[in-house]
């Protein structure tokens, strides 16, 4: 049995941003319209392509809580996002998304970590990602990044990942990272193969860090935040939410 994870946030954002028609009234006087139906219909579309290009027997739609646990642990996690507008149709189609595909939350995780935890659970089903995100490159198994291809992502590539995460940050998540490390540098840092032990991945990281003056639990919140979640991670029964700390 072949399940597609799909990544929900994504796939509304980009319908309801491509389908907004801006019209010229004259005098100076601009609107913004959008075909409800018509965005409902190509969600439902992308769907069914993507069950037939990947050959897959169901899927599962994954959306975003409204409330994320990475706030407790970074308070200014996605603060830059706050004046951004917002696809005036995306209310609707997530709404749609639970109508109609019977989406699924999980309480105050974002759909990567919905994603990361259906990926990893001990099931005898075959699971594919279906996401542009690259956050989800640190999920072992499976991924479709255009819907299309499959790749597999080993566990040593999954947790370097992690790492460079940790050592770049993401601006549009808005963590930082550690100063002045971009991709290139993270990778000298880390090496630039997989085969590294993760405990070794994490002591060049920490190295990296005290070198600008952070401190070890300053370098572990950002760890946290570029986390994202698998399976054990995870309690579905409470909601409880296990950090990440290496063992």
């Amino acid at each position: 049995m072949r399940t597609l994870l799909i990544d929900g946030d994504i796939l509304i954002y980009k319908i309801a941003t491509k389908n907004e028609i801006p019209t010229h009234w004259g005098d100076g006087l601009w609107t913004l319209h959008c075909d409800e139906n018509i965005c409902k219909a190509e969600v439902d579309n992308q769907i069914q392509e993507l069950q037939e290009n990947l050959k897959a027997d169901k899927y599962i739609v994954a959306l975003t809580d409204k409330s994320n646990f990475r706030k407790d642990i970074l308070p200014s996690y996605k603060d830059n996002r706050k004046q951004k507008r917002k696809p005036m149709l995306l209310p609707t189609l997530r709404q749609y998304c639970f109508d109609a595909h019977d989406a699924v939350v999980m309480e105050g995780l974002e759909a990567d970590d919905v994603l990361g935890i259906l990926s990893t659970e001990p099931t005898n089903d075959e699971k594919i990602i279906v996401s542009i995100d690259k956050d989800l490159l640190q999920i072992p198994g499976k991924i479709s990044k255009d819907g299309v291809t499959i790749d597999e992502v080993s566990s040593q590539e999954a947790d370097y990942w992690h790492m460079m995460q940790t050592l770049c940050g993401d601006a549009t998540d808005g963590y930082s990272g550690c100063p002045q490390v971009g991709v290139k540098t993270a990778q000298k840092i880390l090496g630039d193969h997989i085969n590294v032990p993760l405990l070794d991945l994490w002591q060049r990281a920490l190295a990296a860090y005290a070198k600008v003056g952070y401190s070890t639990d300053e370098a572990l919140a950002q760890a946290r935040v570029a986390r994202i979640l698998r399976h054990n991670d995870y309690d579905r029964d409470t909601g409880g939410i296990k950090l990440w700390r290496i063992a």
